[in-house]
Parts: structure tokens; C-alpha cells; sequence
């Protein structure tokens, strides 16, 4: 049987499981956009931020997931207290394709030396898992299941909290807090199930060697009842402000992480990350390859005051 056979069913089964629920992909470019993984991140840039990213995991698996996203956030006016933001992502995998669309809320307080993000994420999860693109090696499927589609648009929501300062960040979410199940008619309904909650916390400092030369050490953390701890470490060097090199490992998947990011101008910064997989996928895969976008239209960008968290 062909790889991409192997793969394509594997997440077809995992699709047919009674419980499921939209859930935020691994990214290793979530410190370029926070967004992603913290709806309290909304604002946070003190500037109109637009954020594009696309992630090809696993490449050389036919059927391996595809990432990518597209997000827009500001605070609606200089004291920054408020701020708003939308995003839409869109995931494929085997014979599924998942769609989000998602508006965002937040609201922060000055805090100490630092401020404090409290957001809101609501918005729909669009799926579509089309059984008939499976590829069977006697061209029939093995279980009749197996035929047909299955789709469902369904709301859901997240929370998050952020707080910043110019020497460290930390956050704590939940980006979704609905899931959907199953019933006996094969259709999909919210099923808030708490224990399966997805948490992440993320934490990082900025330590400044030389005007010329800084280190931002960080970690992040996912935690659910029912899945093993996910812990990735970070480290990035930052050279005049300009050129960031780090890396990163990520614990329970066994992969060592090249990030490079490149602020060109004061508003446009352009990311690349490669992910090498050291556990057993490593005979299967060349890697994954993600590739990020940031440009900042307003208020206070400037390479005199450059943002690092």
C-alpha cells in the first residue's frame, strides 16, 4: 500500500471518531503571530497589524497537513485599550479540509510596568471530509463508512490572556472551547466536553547583551486531560534589531526547529522556519517548511521603539 494511502486513511478513521472539534494546528511561527494561539494577543502590536503564513508539514506524505492563515489586528484608537481583530485559517489533511473564521476581541489595562490583554475569539468551523477521494489499492473501499462526506459549520469560541512588558510576555488560552460530537443520524452537533480543553501557556524574556545584540528565550506549553504535556523550548539571537536565528525544540513530536526572520523595514518582517523530525517520521519526511508574513500600517511603528513580544 502507498504511503499516501497509509496517511489519508489513518486521518479518515481519526475523523470518524463520535468526538471532534476544530483544533489549533502546531505552528513554529506563533511568536510572529500570537493570534494564532492567544485571542488576547489582539492589539498587543500597538500598530494595524496584518499577519500571512502558510505550513507545509511532513513534506514527501501525500496527504500530510497544510496550514495557512490570515489575520488583521489593531487597537481601535491610541490609548489601546481596546482592540479588535479577524482571522481566517484554513487546514487540509488527507481527504479533509477545514475552514475557520474568526472575530476577535480584547481589552487591557495597564498593569505594573507592563499592560494586560484579556480577549475573546468567536466565529464558525467549516469541514468537509470527502471519503471518495480515498484511494484503495483494488479500487473499493474496505468498509462502506468509508463513502460519501462529511461536513459540518459549526460555532465556536476561545479565550486568552496576555501580558507585556519591554523585558518579558507571558499568556495563558484556551483557543477552542467548543467541541463538536457525533450523533447516531451521522450529524455533528456542539458538545462541550471540558475536559477536553486544549491550554497554552507561553512565557519569554528579552535579554539585552549590546544594543547590537539581544536573546529572547521562551516556551510554550500545551496541556490537555487526555494527550501527552507539549512543551517547546525557543531561543531566538537578535542581531541590530534586524536579524533574528534561533531554534527551537518541540518535545513530545521529537523535532529540532531552524527559525530565521528578517525585519526588512521597521513595518514588514519576513519569517521561515524548518522543522526536522528526529523520532521515526524521519524515514518518511524531509521536513516541514513554514514561511511567515508581517506587515504594520499605523500608530507608533518605528525602528527607534522595534517591538519584541
Amino acid at each position: 500500500m502507498k504511503r499516501g494511502l497509509h496517511i489519508s486513511v489513518l486521518l479518515a478513521l481519526v475523523l470518524a471518531l463520535p468526538v471532534d472539534g476544530q483544533q489549533v494546528p502546531v505552528t513554529s511561527q506563533y511568536l510572529t503571530n500570537g493570534l494564532v494561539i492567544n485571542p488576547a494577543y489582539a492589539g498587543t502590536r500597538e500598530a494595524l497589524s496584518a499577519n500571512l503564513s502558510y505550513r507545509k508539514q511532513w513534506a514527501r506524505i501525500s496527504g500530510a497537513p497544510q496550514f495557512q492563515t490570515l489575520s488583521l489586528h489593531s487597537p481601535v484608537n491610541k490609548k489601546e485599550k481596546v482592540s479588535l481583530g479577524l482571522m481566517a485559517d484554513y487546514l487540509t489533511y488527507g481527504v479533509t479540509k477545514d475552514v475557520g473564521i474568526y472575530a476577535f476581541y480584547a481589552y487591557s489595562v495597564r498593569l505594573g510596568h507592563g499592560r494586560l490583554s484579556m480577549g475573546l475569539k468567536g466565529g464558525f468551523d467549516l469541514s468537509n471530509t470527502n471519503y471518495n477521494r480515498l484511494q484503495f489499492p483494488d479500487g473499493n473501499p474496505a468498509d462502506p463508512l468509508l463513502t460519501g462526506d462529511m461536513k459540518y459549520t459549526l460555532p465556536n469560541m476561545g479565550v486568552g490572556f496576555y501580558y507585556y512588558t519591554d523585558k518579558y510576555f507571558a499568556g495563558l488560552s484556551v483557543p477552542s472551547l467548543l467541541t463538536y460530537k457525533r450523533d447516531e443520524a451521522d450529524q455533528f452537533r456542539v458538545s462541550p466536553d471540558y475536559s477536553l480543553f486544549r491550554t497554552y501557556l507561553t512565557a519569554g524574556t528579552l535579554i539585552r547583551f549590546a544594543d547590537v545584540f539581544k536573546v529572547k528565550p521562551s516556551v510554550l506549553v500545551r496541556y490537555s486531560m487526555h494527550e501527552p504535556l507539549e512543551v517547546d523550548l525557543n531561543a531566538n539571537l537578535i542581531f541590530a534589531d534586524m536579524l533574528w536565528v534561533g531554534g527551537s525544540y518541540r518535545i513530545s513530536e521529537k523535532a529540532a526547529v531552524a527559525l530565521l526572520d528578517l525585519q526588512v523595514t521597521p513595518q514588514l518582517k519576513v519569517g521561515y522556519s524548518f522543522d526536522y523530525q528526529l523520532g521515526h517520521l524521519n524515514n518518511y519526511t524531509s521536513g516541514t517548511h513554514e514561511v511567515s508574513l508581517r506587515y504594520e500600517f499605523a500608530f507608533a511603528v518605528s525602528a527607534t521603539s522595534p517591538r519584541y513580544f
